[in-house]
């Protein structure tokens, strides 16, 4: 049975969820759509492999968290600037 979804899911968090509940996903994992509908893995080779019915409950329980700029964290810890220039800072950045 194919693993699938109608959500947008994160696919470098979902891979790590995957590994975690113990489904080799050590070479990947891809989906048939931008980050949606069915949702596979890779072999040694780089074909496609199903993945087991088990991660379908997985996929299913995927929250995917947004993406965070890693300046956002700099900008944050920096205590020699005010607020206000740490918010011009980070708008510069997320447009």
């Amino acid at each position: 049975m194919a693993v699938t979804t109608d959500a947008t899911i994160r696919p470098d968090q979902l891979e790590t969820e995957l590994a975690d509940a113990g489904i080799d996903v050590s070479h990947g994992i891809g989906t048939s759509a931008a980050n949606t509908g069915t949702i596979y893995t890779y072999d040694a080779n780089g074909k496609i492999v199903d993945l087991p019915d088990e991660a379908q409950s997985v996929v299913n329980s995927h929250d995917p968290q947004p993406i965070v700029d890693p300046r956002i964290e700099v900008i944050d810890g920096m205590d020699s600037i005010s607020d206000a220039d740490k918010a011009a800072l980070k708008s510069l950045i997320t447009g």
